[in-house]
């Protein structure tokens, strides 16, 4: 279900700046949100889009998740399996920079409202090194 056009976008001030510059500024995470361009994915899709290990894939879409700039849905699939997909969340940044330092801001799109059958998400594993 798409968001309401009538819910004004989030502003996600608990995420400091140098984070979203820091997440954008990797290789991994310009090539998942360029993998999601299309439409939401399982990460093992994105991973092979992105020719990296899932592992490395799964670090950085917690990062992204965190960060409001990825949204996770779980699918129930007719078999009974559960399914994670991940889909990149509109969003701008606004960054400033003054002698007091660097600000910014960060506004993404207002998240749905879960789907019926949607139980939520629970990060996979993450065992292992990038």
């Amino acid at each position: 279900m798409p968001p309401s056009q009538s819910c004004p976008p989030e502003s996600s001030d608990d995420v400091a700046v140098e984070e979203i510059l820091s997440l954008l500024a990797d290789d991994y995470v310009r090539s998942i949100l360029d993998a999601l361009t299309d439409g939401p994915k399982p990460a093992t899709e994105i991973a092979d889009r992105c020719d990296a290990s899932t592992v490395t894939i799964y670090r950085r879409l917690d990062r992204l998740e965190t960060a409001g700039l990825v949204a996770v849905e779980t699918q129930l699939a007719p078999d009974g399996n559960h399914r994670a997909q991940y889909r990149a969340r509109s969003a701008s940044v606004a960054v400033s920079i003054s002698e007091a330092g660097l600000t910014g801001e960060l506004t993404v799109e207002p998240t749905a409202e879960p789907a019926a059958g949607d139980y939520g998400h629970r990060p996979a594993s993450t065992v292992g090194d990038d």
